[in-house]
């Protein structure tokens, strides 16, 4: 059994105080035999010291990133450092840290990570929490792929660290070194009894349907319906000009494999085509889709609902809610609704940190039961462990 502690400051200048806020929290008497730190933060706390005080008062490893904002039961907001502690005595936990990611090692520095991670322990992993850099180059799909191979399937759940959209600010830490472009993986072993879900995009905001991929190249599009992807894009009124003109387009991707369809961004890329969020395969469907306030609140509170049926019924000792960043943005000055209406709903049922993401790691079903890693934008995901 996996037990869970959080804790929450907005104190970003003095590390000292940041430091006893957080252990204030904490109650680290007497812990168990395995424990482990989740560390999510506002993109000053490396510069300031306070990353790095918070880090060195935790008596044991820890991992996280830099997230546009964070929360957990007790509290929730941008400017902060919230913190979870995992404690077991029967699940065990291992941390390692890739070298530097550039585009061409992606795939080869997560494997080596993975296999880092996994030498520490004694038994085959049950579960992957995985801390990755954001990158206008490399898709979160790239990770997610290498991780379910080298692993064999493993479940993989976890977010891109990010700052925003800012590509520059964004970092993964590992024992309070926070760096750019690096992974930081955390592995359980034991019987943690993962439940993940996902929530995207409601029926009611979905806009066209019946667009076939009919070319493509690993993440680019090159043909919908046997047209170009720009002049598609136009011809549909989604675009007035060109694919310039996307900034981040909501779209759903329906692999015809027994998954639901999966959520992405689409980015315009003038040199190779257009860069959609994971790989899009010739004969899958592209549903297009509007997002607004609405949509977002709604996608949650169905969310939330499943949550809270299942802790109810199953029971829970820790929740990791990780939404996409482009939510928190389309909420525009009611950016914090969604940790609002998260707060109300979950209030004290359990110990939860959430955190917005630069793109989501959760497992799918296939409909038989099986699970399919996948990456994700646009979506409220969560992961229950009992």
């Amino acid at each position: 059994m996996i037990k869970m502690q959080t804790a929450f400051t907005t104190e970003l200048d003095d590390p000292q105080t940041a430091a006893e806020d957080i252990l204030s929290q904490l109650d680290l008497d007497a812990l168990p035999s395995n424990n482990v730190g989740i560390i999510t933060f506002y993109q000053d706390a490396p510069e300031t010291g306070v990353l790095a005080a918070i880090s060195e008062a935790l008596p044991f490893e820890s991992v996280g990133g830099s997230v546009l904002s964070s929360g957990t039961e007790h509290e929730f907001g941008f400017e902060q450092v919230s913190v979870a502690v995992l404690s077991s005595d029967d699940v065990k936990f291992s941390i390692a840290v890739s070298g530097e990611i550039t585009t061409e090692n992606a795939e080869d520095m997560t494997r080596a990570c993975y296999r880092d991670a996994l030498s520490k322990l004694d038994g085959p992993p049950s579960l992957i929490f995985a801390f990755t850099p954001m990158s206008e180059n490399i898709s979160g799909d790239r990770y997610v792929l290498a991780l379910d191979d080298e692993s064999e399937g493993v479940p993989v759940f976890g977010t891109i660290a990010n700052a925003g959209l800012s590509f520059d600010d964004a970092r993964v830490v590992h024992n309070g070194e926070a760096k750019q472009f690096i992974i930081s993986l955390l592995l359980f072993s034991g019987d943690v009894n993962p439940r993940f879900f996902t929530t995207a995009i409601s029926d009611s905001n979905i806009t066209r349907k019946g667009s076939f991929v009919t070319e493509s190249d690993g993440y680019y599009l090159r043909k919908i319906n046997n047209v170009a992807v720009e002049d598609y894009l136009v011809g549909i009124g989604v675009v007035t000009g060109n694919t310039g003109a996307i900034a981040a387009l909501p779209i759903l991707i329906d692999y015809k494999d027994g998954t639901k369809p999966t959520a992405y961004n689409m980015y315009s890329n003038t040199e190779n085509g257009t860069l959609v969020g994971g790989p899009v395969p010739v004969g899958s469907e592209i549903v297009f889709a509007d997002v607004d306030y609405d949509s977002i609140m709604s996608t949650a509170d169905d969310a939330l609902k499943m949550l809270l049926s299942d802790i109810e019924q199953h029971g829970a000792s820790a929740v990791f809610i990780i939404p996409c960043l482009s939510r928190c943005l389309t909420l525009g000055h009611q950016s914090e609704d969604e940790m609002k209406k998260t707060a109300e709903v979950l209030g004290q049922h359990t110990p939860y940190l959430f955190l917005y993401s630069g793109g989501e790691f959760c497992p799918v079903s296939d409909g038989e039961g099986k699970l399919v890693n996948r990456f994700h934008n646009m979506t409220y995901t969560a992961l229950v462990l009992d």
